[in-house]
């Protein structure tokens, strides 16, 4: 009997593997499946982060590497580690270094996805940018350090100086919408938004900002997936998550 590829169990175009910080929920689930394309798996281990502190970052790092030969029994084309926190809890350059460890287990390539939104920046030619974002506010300077040291300028930061993972996650649906609005109109000179942090900012809410504000706005974790579709040579242009996106059919 023939068999249809595209029935029952996904990944028949790749599988991703994400390292995760915190706990994945349902509406992680449900935003990732709104717009990747058919045929592409996910495989999610996660490290455990609970609240922003630097012990809980040691304490996830320390986790990495079981992580990552969790993920490898998967056999993913791609993987990324996301958690911007952990990336900047020791400076600019860190990410080649969680890159490099995780690529020597998993033996795919690998990104995190403040290294893949350094890269979509560049892409999308944006160069003064204004940042959203619900972390501490210790947290948001590290990060825009680290991206000052890549060569752009943070002309803004809006932050909502949350430190519990759970209260991030309990915000409305919206409430990146209204954030990144708010930091992008006290800065008239920005090209574009960057929001961190994946437990706030489901797709639409790209879509929406763009459309209203008329620039482009780039969200760390969904750098990430943009940078695993691009990985396993997905083509297609995806409406309805930003202008990022749609540069896969380039």
């Amino acid at each position: 009997m023939e068999t249809n590829i595209s029935d029952g169990v996904g990944g028949w175009r790749g599988t991703l593997g994400y390292i995760n910080p915190s706990v994945y929920s349902t509406a992680d689930a449900l935003d990732f499946h709104s717009f990747i394309p058919e045929g592409v798996r996910q495989f999610i281990v996660t490290l455990g982060i609970g609240v922003h502190t630097d012990q809980e970052f040691q304490n996830a790092l320390s986790k990495l590497d079981e992580a990552a030969r969790c993920l490898a029994t998967h056999d993913p084309d791609f993987v990324s580690v996301h958690g911007t926190p952990l990336v900047v809890s020791k400076g600019f350059g860190f990410d080649r270094e969680i890159i490099k460890r995780v690529e020597a287990i998993v033996k795919v390539p690998a990104t995190t996805d403040l290294t893949a939104t350094v890269d979509a920046l560049h892409v999308l030619n944006l160069k003064n940018i204004v940042m959203a974002s619900p972390l501490p506010y210790e947290l948001d300077a590290k990060i825009k350090k680290f991206l000052e040291d890549s060569g752009f300028n943070i002309i803004h930061v809006k932050s909502l100086n949350i430190k519990l993972n759970k209260d991030i996650r309990n915000l409305p649906r919206n409430a990146a919408y209204a954030v990144a609005k708010q930091a992008f109109l006290e800065a008239p000179r920005a090209e574009g938004i960057y929001i961190p942090c994946g437990g706030w900012c489901p797709a639409w809410v790209i879509d929406c900002l763009e459309r209203d504000l008329r620039v482009p706005v780039v969200h760390g974790t969904k750098c990430a997936f943009w940078a695993g579709l691009k990985a396993l040579g997905i083509k297609e242009p995806i409406k309805g998550v930003g202008r990022l996106f749609e540069t896969l059919a380039s």
